[in-house]
């Protein structure tokens, strides 16, 4: 029972710690004299520190004993986030967000491979990890500010005992050179498609708590409608586990670009409450139907997931950028600029022609 829960148990421990961090270090930075700009550079450290480490270990694991890369990513995130507790300064608090990104990249994709090797249903699994993301949204509110980042740090370290007692060796051998490009070029259609999708989602949310509020919406009001993207998105990754990986995708890209458009013509808050529940099901079909393909066409898995989580960084980076000029123009710009980015997305992934190839043999046992 415990080796069969642990996965799960990792997941969603570890989503849970970062997105108690995530939420106060804006306010944290604030405090110790940063402005906007500031902020946005904290949070884009943070993401291409992230993005580095999920290319590196990514790969890494493919190579070596995946449990292990999750044992010490865990340990390195719990002693990263309990550090943001000590920051006297803001440059401080720059160089713990660098180390937070590096070890929160170490081992999700080690996870992920660990996981789906006997195991090709991954609507559970990933159902968990954002049932985190909500745990972790509720968490931030729930506990006093003193102790924020050791309920974060205690998070991520609890998931190491996890890993430790509940998962087994899982060792890899792959049969070809560490720095091989031949996964990307077998899946750039996909990463391409994913990478202008979420770019522009990325640049809906710099802005996406302001907005709710000229819209009318209160604090609490705010906090629900955040919460009822991962609850909703922990349903659907369950009901969608089942679904035709090509179809989920192109489904995914669809409602995302109905769906940011219609972010830009709501007339108030309530209207944002449909919205979000289809959000949370054009994101659960888009995700879940992407990382389904991946694992499935390619035997480097690890190192697939990775480069997925490190195009999610690096559209977080291109979407916080594109905001601070579709932003200048208003709301509505910013809306139908990110329906226009899904929108090619969508072009590139229903258009290109799929030379991706079958599912590709490994060249070694696992």
């Amino acid at each position: 029972m415990m080796r069969r829960l642990a996965p799960y148990s990792v997941q969603f421990l570890a989503n849970a710690g970062s997105t108690v961090a995530v939420v106060y270090v804006p306010l944290l930075a604030r405090d110790l004299g940063a402005d906007k700009p500031a902020i946005g550079l904290l949070v884009a450290t943070y993401q291409l520190a992230a993005l580095l480490a999920n290319v590196l270990f990514g790969r890494w694991a493919d190579y070596g004993n995946r449990k292990t890369f999750v044992i010490v990513g865990t340990i390195a995130a719990a002693a990263a986030l309990s550090a943001h507790g000590f920051v006297g300064g803001l440059a401080g608090l720059f160089a713990v967000r660098a180390l937070t990104g590096l070890a929160m990249g170490m081992f999700p994709s080690a996870l992920v491979a660990y996981y789906y090797d006997g195991r090709p249903r991954l609507g559970r699994f990933t159902s968990l990890g954002a049932l985190g993301w909500g745990a972790g949204a509720f968490a931030a509110g729930a506990v006093t500010l003193g102790w924020l980042f050791p309920v974060a740090g205690a998070m991520l370290a609890l998931g190491t005992v996890v890993a430790v007692a509940g998962l087994r060796d899982q060792r890899v051998r792959l049969a070809q050179p560490f720095f091989d490009a031949r996964v990307l070029r077998h899946n750039w259609r996909l990463y391409l498609s994913y990478y202008l999708r979420h770019a522009g989602a990325a640049s809906i949310w710099a802005i996406f708590p302001i907005y709710m509020e000229d819209l009318g919406a209160t604090r609490f009001v705010v906090g629900l409608l955040y919460g009822l993207n991962p609850v909703a998105q922990f349903l659907f990754m369950n009901l969608l586990d089942r679904g035709v990986e090509r179809t989920m995708i192109r489904a995914g890209l669809v409602l995302s670009v109905a769906v940011f458009a219609a972010y830009a013509f709501v007339p108030n808050y309530i209207w944002l409450i449909p919205v979000q529940v289809v959000l949370a099901l054009s994101w659960s079909l888009l995700y879940l139907g992407s990382l389904k393909r991946l694992l499935r066409r390619n035997p480097e898995r690890s190192t697939a997931a990775g480069l997925l989580q490190s195009v999610l960084g690096l559209s977080a980076v291109t979407g916080a950028l594109l905001t601070s000029v579709t932003g200048a123009h208003g709301y509505r710009v910013v809306m139908l600029g990110a329906a226009g980015l899904a929108l090619a997305g969508m072009l590139v992934f229903f258009l290109v022609p799929d030379r991706e190839g079958q599912v590709r043999a490994p060249e070694s046992g696992t």
